[in-house]
């Protein structure tokens, strides 16, 4: 076959590349909810699945701080979060309802105020969408709310009291909602954010990016502590070669055994870090161009398509020559 020939079959694999990367998401597709690893130790998932399971049990808000450089998970992390507070909810509520909104990148701005208000007015067209009733005191405050700009803001407890009579019309129609505000660039929408939810049995999760940047927020030890008086707190940090070797095993979901040697990944990712995303993009790379150096049709397991050390030592010393000394972190 020809070397642009990614004969997946081979591997016995269902639907692709199975280290493709791209954000998790479990309430847009059940099948999400497996790939989120704990991969030794990187992301307690056991302790965010306590601390939501208490929250809904409390009825009570559940607040998320998630840290960490690009592609290290933060949004996976984030969907992942809001997939088990509607899990929680739903077990204990018949025909739950749960609608989420997310402020992404391009809507963040340093106007903590607007983006609260965006969030409420979006709250006020779920509602209608879901055929929820909106008393006139509510009605009222989310006309206030519309003409009330960044110029003339309201109180923030006047944005309290919305969230609170939203909440209670959603309860009564078995509804709930959760809310994802992911890059956060202002320390102003933290705090705001967790006042004007703070008696509501919801779930808030605020994404930072963890490096110095003009658009990012810059958390000092006691702005994390102030935020875990409140809610949780979880840093995504670079992977460890063992932690790749988990996921290179995690993901695996052809013919198993999984083609890479577990000592022979830890062994070939030293000496420099990954994100998971990263590290993602090198597994699904050498996946590839292990088939594509395949010209036989004997399916996997057989030696020629097993994965071992001294070939990944090779082609990552090949791919950081080509691309100088920042590796291929594409």
């Amino acid at each position: 076959m020809g070397f642009t020939d990614i004969r997946y079959d081979l591997y016995g694999l269902p639907s692709g590349n199975p280290y493709s990367g791209r954000p998790l998401d479990p309430l847009a597709s059940e099948a999400d909810r497996a790939l989120l690893l704990e991969l030794e130790g990187f992301i307690g998932l056991a302790a965010i699945e306590r601390a939501v399971e208490r929250a809904v049990s409390e009825q009570r808000p559940a607040f998320f701080l998630i840290t960490g450089v690009g592609n290290s998970g933060r949004t996976s992390l984030a969907n992942h979060i809001m997939y088990l507070y509607r899990r929680a909810a739903a077990a204990r509520l018949t025909g739950y309802a749960f609608v989420t909104h997310c402020a992404d990148r391009r809507d963040m701005t340093h106007d903590a105020y607007g983006l609260l208000r965006s969030t409420l007015l979006w709250l006020r067209n779920r509602m209608v969408s879901h055929n929820v009733d909106i008393p006139a005191n509510l009605h009222a405050l989310f006309v206030e709310l519309s003409r009330r700009a960044r110029g003339e803001p309201m109180n923030e407890y006047d944005l309290q009291q919305i969230a609170e009579y939203a909440a209670v019309a959603m309860k009564a129609h078995d509804t709930g909602f959760g809310i994802r505000y992911e890059g956060v660039s202002t320390k102003d929408l933290l705090t705001l954010g967790t006042m004007v939810f703070e008696n509501i049995a919801t779930v808030v999760v605020f994404t930072v990016d963890a490096y110095a940047h003009a658009g990012t927020v810059q958390l000092t030890e006691t702005d994390r502590q102030e935020f875990a008086r409140r809610g949780q707190v979880f840093d995504l940090d670079t992977l460890t070669p063992r932690q790749i070797a988990a996921l290179a095993h995690g993901r695996w979901n052809g013919c198993p055994p999984a083609p890479f040697e577990p000592q022979g990944v830890q062994r070939a990712f030293e000496g420099e870090t990954y994100t998971v995303g990263e590290a993602l993009r090198h597994l699904a790379t050498l996946l590839d161009i292990r088939l594509s150096e395949y010209d036989e049709d004997t399916p996997w397991p057989n030696d020629d398509l097993r994965i071992h050390e001294e070939w990944l030592r090779l082609k990552i010393w090949q791919a950081r020559k080509w691309n100088g000394l920042g590796g291929f972190r594409g």
